[in-house]
């Protein structure tokens, strides 16, 4: 189980160009968008970068809005929300620097908002691990990536979960015409990000009515097989194991949940996806069947237990690496995903 764990604990150093396949891979053979096709709008929503203070990290943090077009020429109009999360290394303009959300929105007629905020190296959870903040801001100490812009990166208390879910929600719904309920939220993201979706919006399911996964971490304690195989799977039981696998990169896994295998458990979407009833949470999963990191394996694995438990999800493996030219194309299908599952702008 050594090399599936330290597979495991590696996936999380994806950065989001740092440790992906250069080559891009071809333009998967999509099924049809849910819902009917959407004609390309005559004109463009707009793209803003805000500064919002967060309590539960104690600091300011930056978000990416997409507005649909017509925003602002619709003062009455309230609109749905969904939420894009990046992967690990990345920030809050990934997903227009790389996945050019906004073009792919508006050649959908997207009319919807989408909110791209920074998580930082965070798996977006409230981790028990402290931070120095002060010595953060002198060197970069106690981030993943010490190396990077870290002033923009240290928090006084690494309480990602609350910042997403509370946070991020009220200033999003106190700051722009949105429908501030459940069936008004979807929650997306890609590899960290996508984890973070689907864990947020499986603990969450009063303040989500969907969620997404490009390529997501989607069974933390997923140790194999490679190639997947039903009724063959094993699963990590000792969060220690990261770190005797993997050194510093398992290290800092476990210290993002915890030293007892109950707090990995409880922030699982493999797990939690057991406490799961119909109807609840509308799910959409997907991965390149090239994925550097075999995170085709546990979405399958997802996959298989979500059908188990008659579960109506969305799922497709695809030709596609762990990158951009598989998320690029793919884009459009969770933003029409979430057309389809979360309420309409009214």
């Amino acid at each position: 189980m050594r090399t599936s764990i330290f597979t495991a604990a590696l996936l999380v150093a994806c950065a989001v160009g740092a440790c992906s396949s250069s080559a891009p891979s071809p333009t998967p053979a999509a099924p049809a968008a849910p819902g009917a096709a959407a004609p390309i709008p005559t004109t463009a929503g707009t793209v803003e970068t805000k500064t919002f203070h967060s309590d539960a990290l104690g600091v300011d943090k930056k978000v990416v809005v997409y507005l649909p077009a017509g925003y602002a020429a619709a003062p009455a109009k309230h609109y749905p929300v969904y939420y894009y999360l990046h992967g690990l290394g990345g920030d809050e303009t990934n997903w227009l620097a790389g996945g050019k959300l906004d073009a792919r929105a508006d050649q959908l007629g997207l009319q919807a908002i989408v909110v791209m905020p920074d998580g930082d190296d965070s798996f977006y959870t409230d981790s028990p691990t402290p931070i120095d903040y002060d010595e953060c801001m002198k060197s970069g100490a106690g981030l993943f990536f010490p190396q990077r812009e870290h002033k923009a990166t240290c928090v006084r208390a690494p309480r990602y979960e609350t910042y997403i879910t509370k946070d991020l929600v009220g200033w999003v719904d106190a700051t722009y015409r949105t429908l501030a309920t459940r069936e008004g939220r979807g929650i997306a993201g890609l590899s960290m990000g996508g984890y973070g979706a689907l864990m947020l919006g499986l603990r969450h399911k009063d303040e989500f009515a969907a969620a997404a996964s490009h390529s997501g971490v989607v069974a933390l304690l997923y140790a194999g097989p490679h190639p997947y195989v039903a009724g063959q799977v094993k699963l990590v039981d000792d969060p220690k194991g990261y770190g005797r696998a993997a050194g510093n990169i398992g290290e800092w896994i476990a210290s993002r949940f915890g030293a007892n295998i109950e707090d990995f458990r409880a922030r699982d979407p493999a797990a939690l996806v057991g406490k799961l009833e119909p109807g609840q949470l509308a799910l959409y999963l997907d991965c390149g069947t090239e994925d550097d990191f075999k995170l085709n394996d546990s979405a399958s694995y997802v996959h298989d237990l979500l059908t188990a438990r008659h579960i109506e999800h969305a799922f497709f493996l695809g030709p596609g690496a762990h990158n951009f030219g598989f998320w690029g194309p793919r884009l459009p299908m969770s933003l029409a995903f979430m057309r389809e599952h979360v309420a309409a702008a009214q």
